[in-house]
Parts: C-alpha cells; sequence; structure tokens
C-alpha cells in the first residue's frame, strides 16, 4: 500500500469516527433512564394497589373491634378502581416511552407528550380522590371516637394525617406535577426534530 493510500484511509476512518460520535446525542439515554425508574415505581406502585383494593375492606375490618362499621374512605370504590387502572396503563406508556428515548427513537417524543397531557389531570384526580377519602375517614372517626382507629383519622387528635396531608400535596407538586410538565416543555418546546433525538442517523426510524 502506497503511502498516499494509507493517508487517504486514515482520513476516511477518522471521518467515519467523528461521524459516530456525532450521531447520537447522550440526552436520550439520561431521559430515557429516568422515565424508566419512575416508570417502573408506578408500574410497582400501581400493581400493588390494584392487588390490595378488592380486599382493603375485608382487611381494615380485621382491626375493628367494637362492631363498627369499615371506615368509609377506606371503602374501595369505582373511583379508586379507576385511578389505580389508568395509572398503571399511564406507567405502562411512560416505560415503553422510556425504552424508545433511549434507543433514540423519535416515536419516544410523542409517547412522553401524550404520558404528560394525561399524567397531570391524573394525577389531580387522584389527589382530590384521596382528600375526599380523608375527610370521609374524619367524619367516621367523629362517629365512632371510641375506636382505636378514631384517633389516627382525626388530624385535630392525630398530627401525623395533618402532615400526611402536606405531604400528600409536596409529591403532588414535585412529581405529580413536575415530571409530566418537565416533558411537556422538553419534548414539547426544547426537542421538537426527529433529528434532535436520532443525531440524523436514519438507521433508529
Amino acid at each position: 500500500m502506497s503511502e498516499q493510500e494509507f493517508e487517504q484511509e486514515t482520513v476516511e476512518v477518522e471521518q467515519w469516527e467523528t461521524a459516530e460520535v456525532v450521531l447520537r446525542p447522550r440526552w436520550p439515554k439520561v431521559i430515557g433512564i429516568i422515565s424508566i425508574v419512575w416508570a417502573s415505581i408506578g408500574l410497582a406502585c400501581g400493581g400493588i394497589g390494584l392487588l390490595f383494593l378488592p380486599f382493603a375492606s375485608s382487611l381494615m375490618s380485621m382491626g375493628l373491634q367494637e362492631g363498627e362499621p369499615v371506615p368509609y374512605g377506606l371503602v374501595s370504590k369505582p373511583a379508586d378502581y379507576a385511578i389505580a387502572g389508568l395509572g398503571f396503563l399511564f406507567a405502562l406508556l411512560l416505560l415503553f416511552a422510556g425504552i424508545a428515548c433511549v434507543s433514540h427513537r423519535p416515536v419516544t417524543r410523542v409517547m412522553h407528550l401524550v404520558y404528560g397531557l394525561a399524567a397531570i389531570p391524573m394525577s389531580l384526580w387522584s389527589y382530590m380522590n384521596q382528600m375526599h377519602k380523608n375527610e370521609l375517614n374524619a367524619q367516621w372517626a367523629k362517629e365512632f371516637p371510641n375506636s382505636e382507629m378514631a384517633q389516627g383519622f382525626d388530624p385535630a387528635q392525630n398530627p401525623a394525617a395533618a402532615a400526611g396531608e402536606l405531604i400528600g400535596l409536596v409529591i403532588l407538586i414535585v412529581f405529580g406535577f413536575g415530571i409530566p410538565l418537565f416533558y411537556l416543555i422538553w419534548f414539547g418546546l426544547v426537542k421538537t426534530k426527529p433529528e434532535q433525538i436520532t443525531g440524523g442517523d436514519e438507521g433508529v426510524y
């Protein structure tokens, strides 16, 4: 091989290596991993919730000693099943969106946007439903003050109950609104073109 041919081949290799470095942006792997982790937590919690709901009333009744009814807020209602079921499906959507993001597939943008648009009202609905259940439990505690569970449900007697509501509000703002809002801004305003996700590599389509 002549020296000129060797230099030409070296330039071609260097250009190819440079192209490989530029092709794939790094941010999709970071966002994708975050989505996968958050989705996995949602799937685990949602799955446990769906399994627990049908038995919630019977399990709670085992701790009642005075013949009082199950606390009103602990009785599973259709809204509870709807919230748990939809939450599980949205977590599944986010899991696939995260996998697509790690793989640099443009479809991840639409999937994250759909999740963001659905997750915010879903989180608000879940929080309002929980607040309503807390009110029902507080009402039950006033009607059956001698029950061992009554003190735990009444915020006036149990500071931990009031603290729990505050913690729930913080979780709603940070995770229920914060993460979906980030997805909406990132994929809706910042990364709006397929090549920003793929780096121009058509092979990932």
